[in-house]
């Protein structure tokens, strides 16, 4: 859905409305700690991942703490541990990265800050509220339903892959 509509005199080419109580986004580079509840009410995500530290409701905002399942000291320190194992990450050889399974792409989040740019894929339509948190916070992503053995992306789009609990069988296809 189109959420940036023209101002109020030119409202009526605007093709879907924000819907009522949508404020406008945060910028960049808040947007990626925070978001407004109002834009994405999904409010069960929060008490199903609480224990999780993925996000927490305060006020009228959902904050990103950058923790997860993967991250128990926090995505900056997890980056930091990848960085020093794969070196083309300070150097700018990986210029681009793909994160399937992506939570609410937190991981993402880190790495546009390091100068990566980094596309969320979730893997199921049960995630769709994942990909409207990182879109919300301006991180790229898509719902890409991995039910093929293909990626929905042409060969050597991204220099980097990364897999964090996704449930991904990449092997299980062969070539």
């Amino acid at each position: 859905m189109e959420r940036h509509c023209p101002p109020v005199f030119e409202r009526k080419e605007c093709l879907i409305p924000p819907p009522n109580g949508y404020k406008p986004p945060i910028k960049w580079p808040k947007s990626r700690d925070e978001c407004c509840f109002r834009n994405v009410p999904y409010d069960w995500i929060n008490k199903q991942k609480s224990n999780q530290n993925w996000l927490r409701k305060q006020g009228e905002k959902f904050l990103f703490p950058g923790g997860g399942t993967m991250f128990p000291k926090g995505v900056g320190a997890y980056v930091d541990l990848m960085r020093d194992l794969i070196p083309e990450m300070k150097d700018g050889t990986v210029r681009t990265a793909i994160d399937t399974g992506c939570g609410v792409a937190s991981w993402g989040g880190d790495l546009l800050d390091r100068g990566i740019l980094t596309v969320s894929l979730a893997p199921r339509d049960n995630h769709e509220a994942q990909v409207q948190f990182a879109l919300e916070r301006g991180i790229p992503a898509i719902l890409g339903i991995i039910s093929t053995q293909r990626l929905p992306f042409p060969s050597n789009s991204f220099d980097m892959a990364h897999c964090s609990r996704c449930l991904i069988p990449w092997t299980e296809f062969g070539n």
